[in-house]
């Protein structure tokens, strides 16, 4: 185009210098040259038209694509009443019995579904309204990764997918970042992933970028070997919407992870090949805590580190990066496949550890040489399993000394070593400090078990522990949040610490003692392992019952909550049915001892509760959305109220200002939310003002600030007299 542009001057000049002296230039060339030119010119029209056709179409088809996304985004949010009421109209209808474990497995899954998207819903609302803020404290990445891959694995039992940590050794053990954060974010890209693989290989692998500097950054690269994903697939990926044909949500948990590592300071890209599968990539930034110290783990003998390991998986990948955790303390690790190994009668009694893939032991002739060969050698066997094995089908095998559940992290491969040869207690704990209580399982304190489910039980039940004064250390505030309002109407005494550290202070400086302590296990500033070890270093605390909440309950993990001085262990997701079985076993003794009646402002707010409006806020609609759980319904309510509570203003401001696609946009939001906490007057006017956007009667929203307010602000104080009952 500029040469053409660059031609046309030329001529033009070559014309003007004949008209200035004729004699210069003949007739026939200005006669060729004004012809070039009118040919050029209609050319350079020509060619602009073209180009902006191009662009006309390329701000349609983007005009295009922005109303696609606005319309799944609608869909989206507006399902969501629709599908929840759906999902919870299927379980009622069709099963009279009260006992979960009466229901359905489908119906189960359909329940865990319906509170994974109420959490997720949860969190949107709190970035929408910004409140989420970044914490940097010190965090222990192989509790992060333990907990993501845990809470994850757990949702997908029996799936064929082989998932992989392939973690380098330089990588820290300790940092200062966001624990609970990066946790989420870990857990929803894995939950993701997982979920579009029935079968092949998912890898998370984890670098560092700062050569042990005080600031540092950890890239993290999840990749499957899926089916891969299109141009335009990826392109909506983070975008929240509902499909109506499988009833399913997709892009909320992504949304999520992807605005928890922005805030973190991150970034999250994708890239996907059809056929070849596809990565998600982030590096986030840290804090080391001690850049001298390049050594993080320190095996507590010089012998442990000459040992001879032997491994095989049916995984090429996976063996290798099992290889690199036990060559980091400088072992002599040889693999194989699994293949060969069931070809070739392979000597194992020159090694030290034979770590062998969990169906290998179903070989009888194989299992029969490891029993000779522990009998006469000091062979240590390892089972090597999968966290996406269903725990149901697990078998114990005599001849295996520990289990390994995939995918590893270092701190496990190191406390499997010091188990393994306990000479020396685990360093960092330095459990040999610490006064654990001698007590038996028998005599009540200890429960090693998995708990059972007390069955039929609702808020009213915990009333049972009435008077009890009652610890929980917990880090997130929306499981804080859940916790308290479970147990708003049980007259229980609560208190709630952050952290660890925060628990152990609170402990030695209350004047009356805790009946009972709920410790979560991954935490920032302090675990819950290292706070219950200092905890039981006072005598006081001996008979003090610390019950552990953790999303990962494997053999290893189970081993350190009881030999820090945990009595029992529940598994997350919360399951009230087992939580009330804790108290039972631990506050039989005061159970009813200290019951008192509903104080006069209780009932006074039950009374309130019959009088709200059900036009303005229909509570019963807004728990049947999430499946009758109060504690969700209420932190749904105050995160609406604070994301949207000052929306009528942001409504004036933006009619006045002519900006109808984002009075569109926010219709769309306030759609499905109102539907979904039950305000059917709120959800009722947007409709109405959605409507006249999409019938281009824009000259008509001034007629609604004034309702909008009024309504708006109808709800927030309906909202405010059920919060604060």
């Amino acid at each position: 185009m500029k040469r053409i542009v660059y031609v046309w001057l030329f001529l033009l000049s070559v014309t003007f210098a004949a008209e200035v002296s004729p004699g210069s230039i003949d007739m026939t060339t200005m006669w060729i040259a004004l012809f070039a030119m009118g040919f050029i010119g209609i050319l350079i029209l020509y060619t602009s038209s073209r180009r902006m056709k191009k662009i006309e179409d390329l701000h349609k088809n983007m005009v295009e694509k922005q109303k696609e996304i606005e319309h799944k985004q609608n869909v989206f949010l507006s399902s969501i009443t629709e599908n929840i009421h759906e999902i919870v109209e299927h379980t009622y209808k069709e099963v009279t019995v009260q006992h979960k474990e009466c229901l359905p497995q489908e119906i189960i899954d359909k329940e865990e579904q319906l509170l994974s998207v109420t959490n997720d819903l949860i969190e949107f609302l709190r970035l929408k309204s910004k409140k989420v803020k970044v914490i940097h404290e010190k965090l222990n990445l192989n509790n992060v990764l333990n907990e993501a891959a845990g809470s994850a694995c757990s949702k997908f039992y029996g799936s064929r997918t082989e998932l992989i940590f392939d973690i380098d050794n330089n990588i820290p053990r300790y940092l200062i970042g966001d624990a609970l954060h990066l946790e989420k974010a870990l857990h929803n890209l894995l939950e993701y992933v997982l979920g579009t693989m029935k079968e092949g290989e998912v890898s998370l692998a984890i670098s560092m970028f700062g050569n042990y500097q005080k600031d540092i950054e950890l890239q993290f690269r999840l990749s499957d070997t899926g089916d891969g994903l299109e141009k335009e697939a990826i392109e909506k990926l983070f975008i929240p919407e509902y499909d109506e044909k499988t009833k399913q949500y997709s892009g909320l948990g992504l949304y999520v992870a992807k605005e928890l590592i922005s805030l973190m300071g991150g970034e999250l890209s994708v890239q996907s090949k059809v056929g070849k599968g596809t990565t998600f990539t982030t590096t986030i930034p840290f804090k080391m805590i001690d850049p001298n110290n390049r050594r993080n783990y320190h095996l507590p003998t010089k012998e442990l580190t000459i040992k001879r390991v032997f491994i095989v998986d049916s995984n090429y990948n996976s063996a290798l990066a099992i290889k690199k955790m036990f060559s980091y303390f400088r072992h002599d690790v040889k693999t194989m496949e699994k293949e060969e190994f069931l070809r070739k009668k392979v000597d194992l009694s020159g090694y030290d550890m034979v770590v062998l893939e969990v169906g290998i032991f179903g070989y009888k002739k194989i299992y029969n040489y490891l029993e000779q060969v522990k009998a006469k050698h000091d062979t240590k066997v390892i089972a090597l399993d999968s966290l996406l094995r269903d725990p149901e089908k697990k078998r114990q095998y005599d001849v295996v000394d520990r289990t390994l559940n995939k995918p590893l992290s270092q701190e496990r491969v190191f406390e499997l070593i010091v188990g393994l040869y306990a000479k020396a207690k685990p360093e960092p704990r330095r459990v040999e400090a610490v006064r654990i209580p001698e007590v038996k399982e028998e005599q009540g304190l200890t429960h090693m078990g998995a708990i059972r489910e007390a069955t039929g039980i609702t808020q009213q039940s915990f009333s049972d522990f009435s008077g009890v004064r009652l610890l929980i250390v917990e880090d997130d505030t929306i499981n804080q949040k859940v916790l308290a309002n479970i147990l708003k109407v049980s007259g229980m005494d609560i208190t709630f610490a952050d952290n660890g550290r925060i628990a152990v202070n609170t402990l030695k400086e209350s004047d009356e003692p805790f009946d009972l302590v709920l410790m979560d296990i991954n935490m920032p500033v302090m675990d819950g392992y290292t706070a219950t070890e200092e905890i039981r270093k006072d005598a006081r605390f001996d008979t003090m019952p610390i019950v552990a909440f953790t999303a990962l309950a494997l053999e290893s993990e189970r081993e350190k909550i009881f030999k820090c001085g945990m009595n029992a262990y529940l598994t997350k997701p919360l399951n009230i049915g087992k939580l009330y079985t804790v108290f039972e076993m631990y506050l039989k003794e005061r159970r009813g001892a200290t019951t008192r009646p509903l104080k006069q402002k209780e009932v006074v707010a039950s009374k309130a509760t019959k009088e709200i409006d059900p036009h303005i806020l229909d509570i019963q609609s807004g728990l049947l959305h999430t499946n009758r759980n109060s504690g969700f319904y209420m932190e749904i309510l105050s995160e609406f109220e604070d994301a949207y509570g000052e929306s009528a203003e942001t409504f004036a401001k933006l009619v006045k200002e002519h900006r109808y696609e984002q009075i569109k946009m926010l219709c769309i939001d306030m759609k499905g939310l109102t539907g979904t906490i039950g305000a059917r007057a709120m959800y009722e006017l947007i409709v109405e003002i959605h409507q006249q956007i999409l019938y281009k009667k824009e000259s008509l929203l001034e007629n609604y600030i004034e309702p909008y307010r009024t309504t708006l602000e109808a709800l927030k104080h309906e909202i405010s007299r059920y919060v604060e009952e």
